[in-house]
């Protein structure tokens, strides 16, 4: 059975929703991000004062107000069907700065630790540590993020991908990485 690009885009979105909710609470909160960014925060090893740090809890507060802002709720609790029509309008919306790029633009700045605005083979790599991923699927999602073989992920390539996971015909896109998704 085949499924049209809104629903791809929906199951994409719930499969989201499941990485989202760690509290298994069948809502997303903003604890749930929170816990997210305290989980990179930690994983890098950085102070929560460090502007890398600062930068991911921006951002993530950022998207999560636009999620409350489309979702209609009445309180600051999504469940999965308001999470998924939220997100959904909060990634095309560009009425604004665009929020899930503005997160995709501060988790590639986290991965660069070394600063020259791309992200080497050994920086994903200790991404995919931190998430928790074996190394063999982390290497081969970061060659579907290297198009060009070059052996780096640039900045433009890193959030086209955040775009084609959001987007995208294919439900296993790589660029799921970008929000968390294993």
């Amino acid at each position: 059975m085949s499924t049209t690009p809104a629903e791809a885009t929906a199951v994409r979105f719930s499969h989201l929703f499941d990485a989202l909710d760690s509290d298994h609470d069948r809502a997303v909160t903003w604890s749930d991000y929170q816990r997210l960014v305290e989980h990179y925060v930690a994983g890098y090893g950085l102070d929560p004062q460090e502007r890398k740090a600062q930068a991911v809890q921006a951002s993530y507060q950022m998207l999560w107000l636009e999620l409350l802002r489309h979702s209609g709720a009445d309180d600051a609790r999504l469940d999965r069907e308001q999470f998924v029509r939220a997100m959904h309008a909060a990634a095309e919306d560009r009425s604004r700065f665009n929020m899930t790029e503005g997160v995709a633009e501060a988790v590639f700045d986290l991965l660069d630790t070394d600063g020259d605005d791309r992200i080497s083979t050994a920086e994903f790599l200790r991404y995919a540590e931190v998430l928790g991923t074996e190394a063999t699927e982390a290497a081969d999602r970061f060659a579907s993020l290297d198009p060009n073989g070059d052996g780096f992920i640039n900045r433009e390539e890193f959030v086209l991908s955040s775009r084609e996971y959001l987007f995208g015909d294919d439900p296993r896109s790589p660029g799921g990485f970008v929000f968390g998704v294993l």
